[in-house]
């Protein structure tokens, strides 16, 4: 098995409103858009995306696993995951939604973080769905609409729909799933021990926790997701720091502080080094 390399990693639209995009789409209309051959391609985006599937069948790649999409359901796609449509039936419509990871709550971030890339989507069976469904309608309504309180509405209804669909997902919990590869079950776990301890480790207290080399560890991410544990303790910190940024008034030294850094300017430079922005800056585009 070779190691994944230069897999795409795309950020959210620009047209995102405080960390939400969300659009009633057409697979026949996305392909004309970007081309069939990026449309198909490998990718990763670096945000939670939700597609609720209201017409039309689609084969999906996702973590190594090819599934069938079959309408009506609604599919998760967790930051980083490796994945592409293979393909889709000319009738594929619904919603899709782009959603930071810093709004998800945790406890219901740790539920979807647990599902595996079969449970990823769930089917709606008879009598499921309508919830999902109308409060998605409700998000498309208020995030097309031109409304002074606009990104405070998105974010209560955020709020639901992401608990809808993980009362969901818990009522699914019992799908059988494929035997894991050694890479996919040495990942599964070190991201439960990225859970338990600081961010502020090196990779290589992670690779003892595992019993391992911090080689095969970065083997073992690369050929699962194309990342290597740094980026992963990285990443970790940057969604904990973006929910210090949004979600409180605190300066950003406080929050250097709290996330374990005593240099507050360090901080605020390796922020900007991974994300692109100050921390303030951020604070001031996603609170718009």
């Amino acid at each position: 098995m070779k190691t994944i390399k230069n897999i795409p990693i795309n950020k959210q639209d620009a047209r995102a409103v405080g960390g939400i995009d969300l659009d009633y789409v057409s697979f026949e209309d996305v392909k004309k858009e970007v081309g069939p051959e990026d449309y198909m391609q490998e990718h990763m985006d670096d945000h939670y995306i939700f597609l609720i599937t209201l017409q039309g069948t689609a084969t999906f790649h996702c973590d190594m696993e090819d599934f069938e999409l079959v309408a009506k359901g609604l599919m998760v796609v967790k930051p980083f995951q490796v994945h592409a449509p293979k393909n889709t039936s000319d009738d594929v419509k619904g919603f899709f939604m782009s959603v930071e990871s810093f709004l998800i709550p945790n406890h219901l971030r740790d539920m979807l973080e647990n599902l595996s890339a079969q449970q990823q989507y769930a089917k709606f069976e008879e009598g499921e769905g309508k919830d999902l469904e109308d409060t998605a309608a409700l998000l498309h309504q208020t995030f097309t609409s031109d409304n002074l309180y606009k990104s405070i509405i998105l974010n209560g209804l955020l709020t639901a729909f992401l608990s809808q669909a993980c009362a969901l997902y818990y009522k699914k919990r019992n799908v059988k799933t494929n035997p894991k590869s050694q890479a996919a079950i040495i990942t599964a776990k070190f991201k439960e021990l990225l859970e338990q301890y600081s961010f502020l480790q090196l990779p290589s207290f992670y690779a003892k926790k595992l019993n391992i080399t911090t080689s095969h560890l970065n083997h073992c991410l690369n050929l699962t997701t194309g990342l290597s544990a740094t980026h992963w303790l990285q990443k970790t910190m940057i969604t904990e720091a973006k929910k210090q940024i949004y979600y409180t008034d605190a300066d950003i030294k406080e929050i250097a502080y709290v996330l374990g850094y005593d240099d507050h300017t360090y901080f605020s430079r390796l922020f900007k080094k991974i994300t692109g922005q100050t921390p303030l800056s951020f604070r001031k585009k996603f609170r718009e």
